[in-house]
């Protein structure tokens, strides 16, 4: 029987065999068959990676764990792990956490806390995208895309829209509460959904790119200085 490489976790007796058994297939096609000899995969709670965060394992890296601390913020002290290669990091700031406890600890403020993801799509001509900004930008036009945004995690809570026309090019960036997390996976569900259901107001678009460098993830961009990205935060020592 033909067994897929990437389920032999799920198939096997134990998480642990099934990533043995991929090291084995994947040493065979290397240049070096001793190659992952120095690369551990034994005694890991694999039940953490799969379905989650990682895919076709062959092993984990150990990474050193310092604590640098405590760190006073806004009358609370914190301990704070740091994984790093890095000689001397977390020694360097042990000692800013120190200059900043005898200097009476630091204050924070959380200004705005919403992540964002700018989709571009686009009408057959620039006045049909106006009107499509125009009914984004309406009450109607707001509350329909927010419940269908809305239900898609009982997390994901749209807050604003803001609209951008390039000719007809229609840039929306969608911004969204996330809870406790970062939130992309979530946010560009709730996006998908919504485009959907503006789709179904307006089927002459075409929807082009779920991120249309509008978010903007990942780079600098002014639109994030100006509009703020995730958490917005002004602190003091």
């Amino acid at each position: 029987k033909h067994i897929p490489a990437y389920k032999l976790e799920t198939l096997m007796e134990t998480q642990e065999r099934g990533v043995s058994i991929r090291r084995q297939m994947l040493s065979k096609k290397l240049p070096e068959p001793s190659s992952l000899q120095y690369l551990p995969y034994r005694n890991y709670n694999y039940s953490l990676v799969m379905g989650a965060c990682c895919e076709n394992v062959i092993g984990y890296m150990p990474i050193p764990v310092g604590v640098a601390g405590p760190l006073v913020l806004d009358n609370k002290e914190f301990q704070v792990p740091m994984a790093t290669t890095e000689g001397c990091l977390v020694a360097s700031t042990n000692r800013g956490c120190r200059a900043i406890c005898l200097g009476g600890g630091a204050s924070s403020r959380i200004l705005a806390d919403g992540m964002t993801r700018g989709p571009v799509v686009r009408l057959p001509t620039a006045c049909q995208a106006a009107e499509v900004k125009v009914w984004l930008e309406s009450p109607e036009g707001f509350k329909i895309m927010k419940e269908a945004f809305d239900s898609t995690s009982r997390f994901a809570r749209l807050q604003k829209l803001l609209i951008s026309l390039a000719g007809r090019n229609l840039y929306i960036r969608f911004q969204s509460g996330t809870g406790d997390a970062m939130g992309m996976n979530m946010i560009s569900k709730g996006t998908e959904k919504a485009l959907v259901r503006l789709n179904e107001e307006f089927p002459d678009l075409q929807v082009i790119a779920i991120s249309g460098n509008y978010c903007t993830d990942k780079k600098p961009a002014a639109i994030n200085w100006i509009e703020g990205r995730g958490k917005t935060v002004v602190c003091e020592a």
